[in-house]
């Protein structure tokens, strides 16, 4: 009789191994085997360098998760960009990083890609508040903090007031924010708010070449400017240039955005004042990782804001003139520590509603 028991003991035991390790080969299955991803990356164009730096962190981020990356260069043609996307979608990708041209225009996209159930992650130009259902989480510059260290810089060294001319790029809805927070930056730091005067808002279209025709004619039609504000440094060197044609080097301040290296080297020169600073690479990189969060079933933040900071004479020599944005252990410790945060905050409110 006892040893009919421990025979028994013994055949339940070997049973439960099997099935132990049986468990054991399917979890070694599933982690070799863990699905990879598919990214689309839309810019609206790859053309200005600083979208190119995005490109680079998302390209950083899909090597470190062994995803695949599908993107295009619209060339600042929303068209194309639609129809790109459109391809990608039917590629297969799991998930869109995604840069509209227009800000307004960008619900049939989103809809598509919501249609087809590709998960979106809006960065850098963000899209009207319409549209948030149909996205996954946004990431952007604190895009107000932008443009006021700007109005804040021109309110400290223009104290009894200015004329200004800006430089916009009216189809964003990012620059939009960025040139309310410029006056805001003014109005806030000001002694007297009314004594600067918005000369004349010009459509520089992001680039050097549009800026510096457009800023030619403002300078022949106003010749009393002391400030231009530009939405980019891209278009601060339109400015640049045509200030020189002017014969005004040195009379009118020229403040930009973005913290490019060719910003950093313009203020370093002397012929920029300004740059309010963005972490390009860095959001590229948090992009694709929320996105894969998304696909995971993780919880994200919907909306981050990066924040900014200002380079001016007095402190550009704290940084890398050749350079963007550094995408160092830190900065892939922070996306880290944000996925964790809002993992462990969902968790809490959970318990909490428990």
């Amino acid at each position: 009789m006892k040893k009919k028991m421990i025979a028994t003991l013994l055949t339940g035991a070997m049973a439960l191994s099997m099935v132990a390790g049986a468990a054991t080969v399917m979890a070694d299955e599933k982690t070799e085997t863990k699905e990879k991803y598919t990214i689309g990356f839309s810019p609206y164009t790859l053309t200005n360098e600083y979208f190119t730096a995005v490109l680079d962190g998302v390209q950083k981020a899909c090597d470190e998760t062994g995803s695949e990356l599908i993107y295009f260069d619209p060339q600042n043609d929303p068209t194309q960009q639609a129809s790109q996307i459109d391809d990608m979608i039917a590629s297969g990708i799991d998930a869109l990083i995604y840069i509209p041209y227009d800000s307004a225009g960008a619900q049939t996209v989103l809809q598509s890609c919501k249609d087809a159930g590709v998960k979106v992650i809006n960065v850098d130009n963000v899209i009207t508040e319409d549209d948030y259902d149909l996205v996954d989480g946004i990431i952007a510059s604190d895009n107000e903090q932008l443009g006021y260290l700007s109005g804040q810089w021109v309110a400290e060294n223009h104290p009894d007031g200015a004329n200004i001319l800006t430089v916009h790029l009216q189809t964003a809805e990012s620059c939009i924010i960025n040139v309310d927070g410029f006056w805001k930056g003014i109005k806030e730091n000001a002694k007297d708010p009314d004594a600067y005067v918005d000369a004349q808002v010009v459509e520089g279209e992001g680039s050097t070449e549009t800026s510096f025709n457009v800023v030619a004619d403002a300078l022949q039609a106003n010749d009393d400017i002391d400030v231009i504000y530009c939405i980019n440094d891209t278009s601060a060197l339109g400015a640049v240039q045509a200030v020189e044609d002017a014969g005004k080097t040195g009379q009118i301040d020229i403040l930009g955005k973005d913290g490019a290296p060719i910003g950093k080297h313009a203020i370093k020169d002397g012929t920029m004042v300004q740059s309010s600073a963005q972490r390009p690479t860095y959001m590229g990189y948090l992009g694709v990782k929320e996105a894969i969060d998304v696909l995971e079933g993780k919880e994200i933040e919907f909306n981050t804001a990066i924040e900014s900071y200002s380079i001016t004479k007095d402190n550009i020599d704290d940084f890398d003139l050749d350079d963007w944005d550094s995408l160092d252990e830190d900065s892939t410790d922070d996306a880290d520590a944000e996925t964790t945060e809002a993992a462990d905050t969902k968790e809490a409110d959970t318990e909490e509603a428990k």
